[in-house]
């Protein structure tokens, strides 16, 4: 048998963990914290995938050496081979890739090590590697996968180099089982074992980092991200900047607020900034005025959330891109030679490619190719199937270079874009890094801002590695010296590791990436279905998908995914008071929000993609009493089933439901709740006729009558009583008209109601939504807060 032991350190009397493997290398002994894992008939072990198109083909690597704390794996005719580290401590084991033989390029081949395994949590160190545990399945981004009855740790990325200490691929394995104080104190163990061998970053100034430190910044951290609460601020200038902190952000006991790039930098695509260019429109003195902004934030408990695409390198940084040099340190996908001599007029070029591997060649990323110190930029790239290629409407001169002439001969390097930024190379650890130089700035800066969340935004467009986002939010985390939080599109950063303790966990949904949005916006035609401006009900439906999706973090922002609040739409808007009170009436709430609350927030809604659709909207009010109260509203649909649920959009948030009709129209509607007078949304659409005197009849004597016009591009609200209120596209007051009812109810159950105008002749087009109200529900929440 072979059997790496435990290797002990210093500190409390805690059992070994040890991973043992027979004479074939298959695992006999998985022990955690002196708690055996393996099961008794284990018959698991290493394997390897070759891949060819379709054809795979897997082999068993069943010859195993070892010596010390490694071990060799090999097929039994002694290639492929593959050797590992296995380090043991305590409470947790470390396994490190650290060569490969045998697999030429490795890009076709994948290892793979299974162990039959219950109650295991595994951590990837970096993306070099995945794992599978019970079953679900964690694509690096440090994920941990738990529970089940097998854990498969996968190495699919052979091809690529070693990291800068010498590893391809580490994952820690523990015990899943244990909760509490006593899995903090395995999470506290692996931080602080993990970030001194150097396979995980810990913060900037932490000279000393014992388990007791590790978790000393933990608590630190959950008490910085225990309520967060984020207003965006959209401003054109310094008095803007200022007057929306005070009138929204300190008001509402907010303490995060977020700035889009195009207000704090002022671009949002890197073309004329560096990644810590300020906008001086807004703050006329550059970063010094940014940096007493986030003084004055700090002095009513707020920090600052920077938006920002990915940092990289715009056309126009004139420390990379000048008419002399072209930085040599991008990203490249391929390179070769010029084929023949052109002169700086030359549009045509004929280019060989090189022996090395070139990427796939595509319009979004493969357009510039450097030569010397001049870029060009390549409008069509033909011939790729063989050597010689042909690139043609080329532009010289590309990102500020200057068009020279070259010899045949002369190397031509391809140069990776997107975003109209260019890409630089995964080259930490490197001598001479880009990457660390680039983002040692941009964390300096960010430093600098007091900055508490790092978003790295558009990287579903970054075609580096696989390992490679990681490895980039991984260093700029370690150049940060306060606690943070990290998200990039659709999820969170893994150099987080605090969200992996208790306390992290309690405050997950202050830090997840989705949130409680509160979005007011302005009234824009021809956007599609959400050109509206939202209602009441909109923004109490975005609310509870937020709630359904398990945020706890109330923003109050524009209407659009990633945009900001202005003073154009706060003054513009006519439900801003009400949707800044929602706001603050979350602001208290999210925090402590019940879990029984959420439990019947959800009985209301079905999942959907990423969101959740329903046919009620969750209205949260107070009671006489001062406690929030749920009061279900229905927006009535036909009974025969045609009209769509609410729903959400990822960008624009809440889709109302309602009917499109022309007056008059006769519709049938379901109330589920009980008889009552219903409430009355009608807009009359833009182009259509007025709508004079409007009537609404339900049943077979139920009336409602108005006196007046509901003009094109205005609403009609009733909520009962003897008027109707008439709105702009935008949700202002306008003028009341006079209402009159008589036994305007409905039914429980099926109802007639017909829409028309009691005068004139011409059709109006609508659209109508007829609302009942169901049994209000006191939150549980309410205990919190007394």
């Amino acid at each position: 048998m072979i059997c790496v032991l435990c290797l002990a350190l210093p500190g409390p009397a805690f059992a070994a963990s040890e991973l043992s493997f027979d004479a074939s290398a298959q695992p006999s002994k998985l022990v955690l914290g002196g708690k055996n894992f393996l099961a008794s008939d284990a018959s698991t072990g290493f394997n390897l995938r070759y891949s060819q198109g379709r054809e795979v083909t897997n082999t068993r690597l069943s010859q195993i050496s070892r010596s010390g704390n490694t071990i060799k794996v090999s097929h039994p005719d002694g290639t492929p081979e593959f050797t590992l580290q296995i380090d043991t401590h305590p409470n947790h084991l470390a396994i490190h890739l650290l060569d490969a033989k045998g697999i030429g390029t490795g890009r076709n081949y994948s290892l793979s090590l299974e162990l039959d395994a219950t109650d295991v949590a595994a951590y990837t160190l970096n993306d070099l590697m995945t794992v599978n545990a019970g079953n679900q399945r964690s694509r690096g981004r440090g994920r941990t996968g738990a529970s089940g009855n097998q854990t498969v740790l996968r190495w699919p990325y052979l091809w690529g180099r070693p990291r800068p200490n010498g590893t391809r691929g580490s994952v820690v394995l523990y015990d899943n089982r244990l909760g509490g104080s006593e899995r903090d104190a395995v999470l506290a163990e692996i931080w602080s074992v993990q970030s001194h061998a150097g396979h995980m970053v810990r913060p900037a100034g932490q000279a000393s980092w014992t388990p007791a430190d590790v978790l000393a910044w933990v608590d630190r951290w959950a008490a910085k991200f225990s309520k967060l609460a984020t207003v965006s601020v959209g401003a054109k200038n310094k008095a803007e900047v200022y007057e929306m902190t005070d009138k929204y952000f300190i008001p509402s006991g907010a303490n995060r607020l977020y700035m889009f790039p195009s207000v704090w930098r002022g671009e949002y695509k890197l073309k004329h900034k560096s990644n810590e260019g300020v906008n001086t429109k807004v703050f006329p003195n550059g970063k010094s005025d940014l940096i007493a902004y986030s003084e004055y934030l700090a002095k009513h408990g707020g920090h600052l959330q920077l938006k920002s695409l990915v940092p990289q390198l715009g056309l126009n940084d004139q420390r990379y891109f000048s008419p002399t040099y072209v930085e040599p340190r991008l990203l490249s996908w391929g390179s070769g030679t010029l084929a023949e001599d052109i002169d700086p007029s030359a549009t045509t070029i004929r280019f060989r490619r090189g022996p090395g591997h070139m990427w796939e060649i595509s319009d979004k990323f493969t357009k510039c190719m450097r030569i010397g110190n001049e870029m060009i930029q390549v409008n069509k790239i033909s011939g790729t199937d063989g050597e010689l290629w042909t690139l043609t409407g080329c532009k010289r001169g590309h990102a500020g270079s200057t068009a020279k002439s070259h010899q045949a001969g002369t190397e031509m390097i391809g140069a990776v874009t997107s975003y109209d930024f260019f890409h630089f190379a995964d080259d930490f650890g490197q001598p001479n890094s880009l990457a660390e130089e680039v983002l040692t700035a941009y964390g300096d800066f960010l430093n600098e801002m007091n900055v508490g969340h790092l978003h790295f935004d558009g990287t579903h467009t970054m075609p580096e590695c696989p390992w490679y986002l990681r490895d980039y939010s991984d260093f700029l985390y370690s150049r940060l010296d306060q606690p943070v939080t990290g998200s990039i599109v659709g999820g969170s950063v893994p150099a987080n590791f605090e969200k992996q303790f208790s306390k992290g966990k309690a405050i997950s949904g202050q830090t997840a990436y989705h949130l409680l949005r509160i979005a007011p916006r302005l009234h824009e035609r021809g956007r599609i279905h959400t050109e509206l401006a939202p209602s009441a009900l909109d923004l109490h439906f975005d609310v509870s998908d937020g709630v359904r999706i398990g945020s706890r973090r109330p923003t109050f922002c524009g209407g659009q995914s990633g945009k900001i609040l202005t003073l154009e739409i706060m003054n513009h808007y006519g439900l801003s008071d009400y949707a800044f009170q929602l706001f603050k009436d979350w602001v208290e709430l999210a925090p402590v929000f019940d879990e029984e609350d959420a439990d019947y927030v959800a009985g209301f809604l079905q999942k959907r993609g990423n969101h959740y659709t329903g046919e009620d909207v969750l209205v949260l009010s107070k009671n006489e009493e001062g406690n929030y109260i749920y009061t279900p509203h229905r927006v009535m649909g036909q009974t025969s089933g045609r009209d769509p649920l609410i729903s959400i959009d990822q960008e624009w948030g809440a889709v109302p439901r309602f009917q499109n009709i022309k007056s008059p129209t006769t519709l049938e509607l379901h109330n589920p709740y009980a008889q009552q007078e219903p409430q009355v949304v009608i807009r009359v659409e833009h182009g259509s006729a007025a709508l004079q005197d409007p009537l609404i009849k339900v049943n077979d004597g139920g009336v409602l009558s108005i006196k007046g016009e509901v003009q094109p591009n205005e609403y009609m609200k009733f909520e009962g009583g003897s008027t109707a209120q008439i709105y702009d596209n935008n949700w202002n007051l306008l003028r009341s008209l006079p209402a009159v009812t008589q036994s305007f109810t409905v039914n429980k159950g099926s109802n007639a109601v017909t829409t028309s105008a009691g005068r004139g002749s011409k059709t109006a087009d609508l659209r109508v939504q007829f609302i009942t109200l169901g049994p209000v529900y006191v939150l549980e929440s309410n205990k919190y807060l007394q």
